[in-house]
Formats: structure tokens, C-alpha cells, sequence
């Protein structure tokens, strides 16, 4: 089993308090909707801001069903506003 770590920006980093965290993959990796989902159980206080972010896996948005192993880098984007 390895295990990736996922970048946090924004209103994650803040919630988390940190600027990554790890996570554990299967072995033969995951997808990026699995992988959401799992941070969701591991950290059951941020599922709210988790379900509304998007995963990047090696700078690109990933779809649910996207793969992740541990050599990619990977990301979860918060929605974001501005004007």
C-alpha cells in the first residue's frame, strides 16, 4: 500500500491547518472520486468544504472516475470568487 499527498489552497489550508495532507491509497491506486470520498470519512468535520471542491491529479482537473497513484501530484481546488 502507498499513499499520496494532497495539496490544500485556500479555505482548506486554513481549515486543515496545514498545507498537505496524506493519504493512503489501495494497492494499485485509487480514482480521484474515491479518494475525496475517503478524505471525507478520515475527516468527517471538513466533508462540507471537501464535497465542494474539485481534485487535480498532475495540474489538470480530474473526473470521478480518474486515476490516482502515488507518484502524481494531487490537489483539491476550493470554489473560489472574486470580483
Amino acid at each position: 500500500m502507498g499513499s499520496v499527498q494532497v495539496k490544500l489552497f485556500a479555505v482548506l489550508r486554513d481549515r486543515f491547518g496545514a498545507e498537505s495532507v496524506e493519504a493512503e491509497l489501495p494497492p494499485g491506486g485509487t480514482t480521484a472520486g474515491r479518494l475525496l470520498a475517503e478524505l471525507s470519512r478520515r475527516y468527517p468535520d471538513q466533508a462540507r468544504h471537501l464535497s465542494v471542491c474539485r481534485v487535480a491529479v498532475n495540474r489538470r482537473f480530474a473526473v470521478e472516475d480518474d486515476p490516482v497513484g502515488a507518484t502524481d501530484e494531487v490537489a483539491l481546488i476550493p470554489p473560489v470568487s472574486g470580483g
